[in-house]
């Protein structure tokens, strides 16, 4: 017997903007535990001949009746509409299609905005009488849980009190303000303890099994770099856990996490891409924090896998059968792309500001897209058509990374985290590529008369004192000391304007060793930027390749009291803003370095 699919609607305004109910309600991974939808385990990827990619997925009604499901990717446009098909295997529904749809409101907000409507719908499929049954008290539940969620959520700002109610959660309390009392010992900004205490103590679960720094900073309204202080003196302490993610290339969606830095392996694979790719420090492996068990127990689980939240980069996602056409209506499209997901197949949007509107039209083929540049302008449309043999999923996506996250290669170049975790290395024989990162060579000038002349140990104890005081300013620069190499220094920063002010202040504050009695410390620096190698090398982070070895050479330019870099660091906005507040002598040339087959364009800095 066939069952006719029941649909419904339910309709609601709201005086929120229709950004802020995105915010809401794309967090699909939230909403539906909030709700009381029960968590899912998913299965890899899989492809299926000619149509598109679903994951397999189980979850246990009250935690004993199992359901299973074939779930196909969420469809989106920012701000206006999302939606996902599943299809049942057994049980008493056969399928579902639900989302959600915004549009303005005939309501004024106090800003001037206008509110939203909400539209839920959803069409189940029953596959039996149980299913029949079943839908009103299941489905539609929780259709309307969703508007209760609303509901509570506009209350609460209406009463001008979101944020007051709080909720404690099953947090070891006492536990937690003995280790905030070491924590109050530590080097940190105190004030942000409170903010990380009640984070801890009345914050959702999934708000405290991942916890990303930038995010919480901009919560706070705190400096993220102090706010990553905090977070990795509190892991030291054991009030919180460090956790790496391996993040897709393509997708950008955490494919492995792990616990240690020695986990990691050279190469991953994306079962949704379908690609194999090598891990990098510079993009792909990326620094989140959670509770430590001791304080409370909070568990990452997975609600949704693929809601527009778990992408925010992504403002359109659509599924375009084959032989058939979509339209995407683009409102703004700087610095955005079109992107097939499962070949990663790309279209760059050349912006045409002479343009007031352009309709284009494009195909896509089992080879690609036939063109892969276009031009586009504000408020067009963009018709797409599949020719190819397959569904394919296309996504209008953010061509730059998001900011909004801590890198390996940022967190791994600082000293705290080197004198903090000194355990966080890579596992011997293993090596990780990062796409940039500066090298500092520093080296003490005429070391071997310093010796001549001061006897072994009076020089000795100089080169030590100047080592600390070399360390003292890399660290303040967000920087680190890698090794020292006789009487050199090799460091590391994130971002090469850290390394140039660190040089700066190691030349401009070098009287303060000279007043000490160290009246024979002269040094020489040089810095490069490039991408590198990230080895274990006797137990510690070390970098290695040809970037390295130019920072070297660049170093042996130096006479002393001087600084030489790169010409290209002159197209670094941030350096030059750097430079023209310094009292300096800038002068260009060309050199020659051994084992480097061009000429390399170099600066020197003369300080005054």
């Amino acid at each position: 017997m066939r069952f006719s699919a029941k649909k419904y609607v339910l309709e609601r305004e709201y005086p929120l903007s229709r950004e802020a109910v995105w915010k809401l309600l794309s967090d699909t991974d939230r909403l539906n535990r909030l709700i009381g939808l029960f968590s899912v385990k998913f299965s890899i990827a899989k492809n299926s001949e000619g149509s598109i990619f679903y994951r397999e997925a189980l979850a246990k009604v009250a935690g004993i009746v199992p359901i299973f499901w074939k779930e196909y990717p969420f469809e989106w446009n920012e701000y206006e509409d999302y939606m996902v098909e599943r299809q049942y295997e057994g049980g008493p529904l056969k399928s579902f299609i639900g989302g959600i749809e915004l549009e303005d409101a005939n309501m004024k907000l106090p800003d001037g905005t206008v509110g939203t409507k909400v539209r839920l719908f959803a069409e189940f499929t029953p596959r039996n009488i149980l299913g029949v049954l079943a839908i009103p008290i299941t489905g539609l539940n929780s259709m309307k849980n969703t508007i209760n969620y609303l509901d509570s959520i506009v209350k609460s700002v209406e009463n001008e009190s979101p944020s007051n109610v709080k909720i404690k959660r099953n947090t070891n309390v006492s536990e937690l303000n003995r280790l905030e009392k070491k924590l109050k010992e530590m080097p940190i900004h105190k004030e942000y303890i409170d903010y990380l205490h009640d984070l801890l103590v009345y914050g959702d679960e999934s708000d405290v099994a991942k916890i990303n720094p930038k995010s919480v900073a901009k919560e706070w309204n705190a400096d993220p770099h102090e706010v990553l202080r905090l977070f990795l003196y509190a892991t030291k302490i054991g009030i919180l856990n460090l956790d790496w993610n391996l993040i897709c290339p393509n997708c950008r969606v955490s494919k492995v996490n792990y616990t240690n830095l020695s986990q990691l392996e050279e190469e991953f694979h994306c079962d949704l891409c379908g690609i194999t790719y090598n891990a990098s420090f510079g993009k792909y492996v990326e620094l989140d924090f959670s509770v430590h068990p001791s304080i409370r127990r909070a568990f990452d689980q997975t609600y949704c896998v693929s809601g527009p939240k778990i992408t925010p980069h992504v403002k359109i996602q659509q599924i375009v059968k084959r032989g058939e056409s979509r339209k995407l209506d683009i409102s703004d499209p700087s610095g955005m792309r079109l992107r097939v997901l499962q070949a990663n197949h790309i279209v760059t949007l050349n912006i045409n500001d002479k343009l007031v509107q352009l309709n284009q039209s494009i195909s896509y083929t089992n080879e690609g897209w036939e063109k892969t540049r276009i031009d586009i302008a504000k408020n067009s449309t963009i018709h797409i058509t599949n020719n190819s043999p397959r569904d394919m999923l296309f996504v209008f996506e953010k061509a730059e990374w998001s900011k909004e996250v801590i890198t390996a290669a940022q967190v791994t170049s600082m000293q705290e985290f080197r004198d903090l975790f000194s355990e966080e290395i890579l596992s011997p024989g293993q090596k990780v590529g990062i796409e940039n990162v500066t090298i500092l060579f520093s080296d003490l000038q005429g070391s071997t008369s310093l010796y001549e002349s001061l006897g072994d140990a009076n020089a000795y104890s100089q080169v030590r004192e100047h080592f600390d005081y070399l360390s003292k300013w890399i660290k303040k620069n967000s920087g680190s000391v890698v090794k020292t190499i006789g009487d050199a220094v090799m460091a590391v920063f994130y971002l090469s304007e850290d390394g140039v002010n660190a040089a700066l202040q190691i030349q401009k504050h070098i009287s303060e060793l000279r007043e000490n009695g160290k009246e024979h410390i002269t040094l020489k620096i040089g810095l490069y930027s490039g991408p590198a190698i990230a080895v274990n090398s006797n137990d510690r982070l070390d970098y290695f390749g040809r970037t390295v070895n130019i920072a070297a050479r660049i170093q042996g330019q130096s006479i002393g009291n001087d600084i030489v870099f790169s010409k290209e660091y002159m197209e670094n906005k941030k350096i030059i803003e750097l430079l023209n507040d310094q009292s300096i002598e800038l002068q260009d040339f060309k050199a020659n370095l051994k084992g480097i087959e061009e000429n390399i364009d170099l600066v020197k800095i003369k300080l005054h």
